[in-house]
């Protein structure tokens, strides 16, 4: 076999068997644990006794060489032998090169494996088992990788993967074949239809094969339908991606050399006629077809009308494409940033593989833009508590870092420059961890960037953006200034001197005041209504105390006290308030006497008021 490699999952020591070196997982893979199966766990192959765990990480990857352009075999092999005594046999899944390649759903007695044909990009080919669900822990029993020769399977186009569903040896007995019968170490499973018969050729080995070079083995065992009149349809295999391609190789070969029989009949896929066949004795004819199935493949051989021997059939092969492939991984600049990390720190040597495809399994401690993106971007580092212990490398190449995170850790020296030059950065948490000297220039001036250093004793104190701060004083100011401004106006308009009231006003006031309250006695002299400038003496009593405003139209302010309440007045009010009544009232000043102005303060209710002149 071509480039064939293969690797014995969990064993400690390489193994040769069948001419063929199975090496251990050293140099493919640097995470999982190595286990062996249960001892009550019966297998045949040496292989399967061990198994490669993985625990730690969402995603671990085997870097698989593939040296050469060619499309080659990738075959993972399950035996969960009740490794954890748990009977509880994982489902994950199964990636290679970003792209999924199928959910593997364990069984706790049965070997489980699964092939594919996939085109190598370069020198590699990463296959990954990735963990999908909780406490549900991959592993893996063995590895293989091969060539394929280049005039194998060419109707299987490069730009898909294509899935191995079915690859049945009919009418054989119940041994599996595999290498070293099959040169491409494929593995085919015997199967006989209840209701077709078993037959096998008068010949041991074949002259030649016309494609894809099945093993003799699966040749010369057949099955054919009961009549020559009778066709053959076979199981109708089942399609789970329904919108998807599918491509079929079915073998034949006449297994009777009989100048007087004729055997010919049709190959219908899915209702449509492919080929007319007439096997041939000792050599095997194979035909390949593409086609789209909906649920079901149906093949199906009708006899044609001057055959003599029944349809025949020795074997088939079923694959599935996948969706079209990964045409770009993550950008380049990305991955030469986390080669840098991985380097540089042991807690993430076993990092491997395609970090951000396929968009749900992405790396545990990265984000990115998704599938959506082409080619997709890290957007985020978050290595918070991985026991990281050594100054931060130059990964400044990851321009689309939106986030970083690598707090709780114990990195040392200063904080490199680069991290505020990160054109989409707007997150940087370096809390609790060693480093020293200042704080970059890059970093503090940066006004989009928020970011966090405490926890770092040998660091010069930061002028820390505080994010909740800048909120509270960006909605605090502007309240606090229309505060400011609601005290200015409602001081301003509190010290402004209201407008005297009219006289008529006033009378009432004073005339109410008097109607509340009898035992009350104004005593108001009219002289200043009559005579403004002959004023002296303005006189108010209230139970037995008398106060007195100065002469010459200047005031002094008077106490009153009436029924145990006290205010304090001025004679200019008074005085003003009672010209505005008399005024409001059209009463001309000049010509007013005393006993109008009495009359006038009676007809106010005025009772109880003795005026004074």
């Amino acid at each position: 076999m071509k480039n064939w490699v293969g690797i014995d999952c969990g064993s400690q020591t390489s193994q040769y068997k069948n001419e063929l070196t199975w090496q251990t997982d050293e140099g493919f893979i640097k995470t999982g644990e190595n286990k062996w199966i249960s001892p009550n766990s019966k297998t045949k192959l040496d292989q399967l006794r061990t198994l490669r765990v993985f625990k730690e990480q969402n995603k671990n990857c085997y870097s698989l060489p593939a040296p050469t352009t060619d499309r080659y075999f990738i075959r993972a092999m399950f035996h969960y032998g009740n490794y954890d005594g748990l009977s509880n046999p994982p489902t994950f899944d199964l990636q290679f090169d970003g792209n999924k390649w199928i959910t593997v759903q364990t069984s706790l007695s049965d070997t489980i494996f699964h092939e594919v044909v996939y085109a190598s990009k370069g020198n590699n080919i990463s296959v990954c088992l990735a963990r999908t669900q909780d406490n549900q822990f991959p592993f893996i029993s063995m590895l293989e990788i091969w060539a394929i020769p280049d005039d194998s399977y060419d109707i299987m186009t490069r730009d898909k993967a294509w899935i191995k569903a079915y690859r049945y040896s009919y009418g054989g007995s119940d041994v599996i074949l595999g290498y070293p019968e099959d040169r491409l170490n494929r593995i085919w499973v015997p199967m006989t239809p209840q209701d077709l018969n078993a037959v096998k050729a008068n010949f041991t080995t074949l002259d030649y094969t016309t494609v894809n070079y099945p093993p003799d083995e699966a040749i010369i065992h057949a099955v054919e339908s009961p009549l020559p009149s009778e066709s053959i349809l076979l199981q109708p295999f089942t399609i789970t991606e329904m919108t998807r391609l599918d491509h079929v190789s079915v073998y034949f070969t006449e297994i009777v050399q009989d100048i007087n029989a004729i055997r010919t009949f049709d190959l219908y896929v899915n209702g449509k006629w492919e080929f007319t066949i007439t096997p041939q004795y000792k050599n095997c004819t194979g035909y390949m077809i593409n086609t789209r199935s909906f649920t079901f493949l149906n093949v199906e051989l009708f006899p044609s009308f001057d055959s003599t021997l029944p349809p025949i059939i020795s074997a088939i092969e079923v694959y599935t494409a996948t969706d079209s492939l990964v045409s770009a991984g993550t950008s380049q600049d990305d991955l030469d940033g986390l080669a840098v990390l991985i380097d540089s720190f042991e807690q993430l040597k076993g990092w491997s593989g395609e970090p951000c495809l396929p968009s749900d399994t992405v790396w545990q401690w990265l984000a990115c833009t998704g599938s959506y993106v082409n080619p997709p971007r890290v957007t985020s580092i978050n290595l918070s508590g991985y026991g990281l212990n050594a100054h931060l490398p130059d990964f400044s190449q990851m321009q689309a870092l939106e986030t970083i995170n690598l707090s709780n850790n114990s990195l040392s020296g200063p904080i490199p420059d680069f991290l505020g030059n990160l054109p989409s950065l707007t997150l940087l948490d370096l809390r609790d961890n060693g480093f020293s000297g200042e704080i970059p220039r890059s970093i503090t001036d940066n006004n989009k960037l928020t970011y966090y250093l405490d926890g770092n004793p040998n660091l010069d104190q930061p002028k820390k953006k505080n994010l909740a701060l800048i909120v509270g004083l960006a909605v605090g100011i502007p309240i606090f200034l229309l505060l400011v401004i609601a005290v200015i106006i409602i001081v301003y308009f509190s010290k402004r001197k209201p407008p005297a009231p009219s006289p008529v006003q006033a009378t009432e006031l004073q005339m109410g005041e008097t109607n509340q309250n009898e035992n009350t006695f104004v005593t108001v002299t009219t002289e200043a209504m009559v005579k403004p400038n002959s004023i002296e003496q303005t006189t108010l009593q209230s139970e037995g105390e008398s106060f007195t405003s100065a002469p010459n139209g200047t005031h002094a302010n008077m106490p009153i006290h009436a029924n145990g309440y006290s205010a304090e007045i001025s004679g200019e009010d008074i005085s003003s308030n009672i010209n505005s009544e008399i005024n409001n009232h059209q009463l001309g000043v000049q010509d007013i006497d005393e006993e109008e102005l009495n009359d006038l303060l009676r007809q106010h209710g005025s009772t109880g008021a003795n005026v004074r002149t």
